[in-house]
């Protein structure tokens, strides 16, 4: 009430009332509606997972170049080719296991030898008629290539193959191989065993014939026999060989005789004795006994004697011995 008089006082008196201020109003946060910080989220999520793939990327190419930095592992590999005659030899040594041996003449077609975990591979190649490029190509234990070229020249033009003769004489085979020109190497081997090779001997006038002889082995067994010439020409003869068995015998003393008891499976031929230089023997007609008793008589004292018994393949059997009588 008293307010109120006092109001209408002062209007009435004509004085201006103060200007009473307004409250002032409070700002409001708006913090979204709730689609909206779904999509905040997603964004972020996005863009973390493209900072982590750029930092897997990063990674990777600093792998890759640290990978590449390293030296890679290589075997030098010794690689020669010498020719004989008409043909090259074609050997490569490694220190660790060779991949493989690759050759081609110009252009032609490519031959490949397999390592098998060999440190050493060898080919013989015939050089074609004129002149030639041999290509040749080995891949190491890791994988590294490397190329290698020759030339070669070669006028001949022989293409005849050599001949091959066998002849068994006793235990022992004969054989004889013949070219025109001039032969190279021969090799045997027993029932498909490991070759083995016998050279020419380039120290001989005739260099047309080779000859060699090898032991005839007991049982029926297949001979493989390769002769090559110096122009490459190749020929092989296979035969089968029934190799007979030595006779076999034992020598007794009895009073001053030695006895001697002999057996053969065909049959025994003849039997010699020789005492301090002295033989005696059953004689030139065979014997043709699968099994004999001989004896021969002897002086007291010390004596050198040999004994030997053959049989009707030629085949003989040979002891020497000292007796005290």
């Amino acid at each position: 009430m008293n307010q109120i008089l006092s109001m209408q006082q002062s209007q009435m008196s004509g004085q201006k009332l103060p200007k009473q201020k307004k409250p002032k109003k409070e700002k409001q946060i708006n913090y979204g509606r709730p689609s909206d910080k779904a999509n905040i989220v997603s964004i972020v999520r996005v863009f973390c997972v493209l900072i982590i793939l750029f930092g897997l990327v990063l990674v990777g190419d600093a792998t890759y170049g640290i990978m590449n930095s390293r030296p890679k592992l290589r075997d030098n590999v010794n690689v020669t080719a010498n020719a004989i005659g008409s043909n090259v030899t074609i050997n490569a040594v490694g220190s660790m296991p060779i991949q493989s041996l690759t050759y081609r003449w110009n252009q032609g077609e490519e031959t490949v030898v397999q390592g098998n975990g060999t440190v050493e591979l060898e080919a013989v190649v015939q050089i074609p008629t004129g002149n030639n490029i041999l290509n040749m190509s080995v891949i190491d234990y890791y994988g590294n290539k490397s190329e290698f070229q020759k030339q070669y020249i070669n006028e001949q033009d022989d293409s005849s193959k050599p001949t091959i003769e066998i002849s068994v004489s006793g235990n022992m085979l004969n054989i004889t191989a013949t070219d025109e020109t001039e032969m190279s190497y021969l090799t045997y081997s027993w029932n498909n065993g490991t070759p083995t090779r016998v050279d020419m001997d380039t120290t001989l006038t005739d260099k047309t014939v080779l000859r060699t002889s090898v032991e005839v082995q007991k049982g029926e067994n297949t001979l493989s026999i390769v002769a090559v010439d110096i122009d490459g020409n190749t020929n092989t003869r296979t035969e089968k060989i029934k190799g007979a068995n030595k006779p076999t015998f034992t020598v007794t003393a009895d009073g001053t005789n030695l006895v001697i008891k002999a057996q053969d499976e065909d049959g025994i031929s003849k039997v010699e004795i020789t005492v301090d230089g002295i033989t005696s023997d059953t004689g030139d007609e065979p014997l043709n006994l699968k099994e004999l008793t001989a004896t021969q008589a002897i002086t007291p004292g010390e004596h050198t004697v040999t004994i030997t018994v053959t049989n009707i393949n030629g085949l003989s059997e040979e002891q020497s011995f000292t007796v005290t009588l």
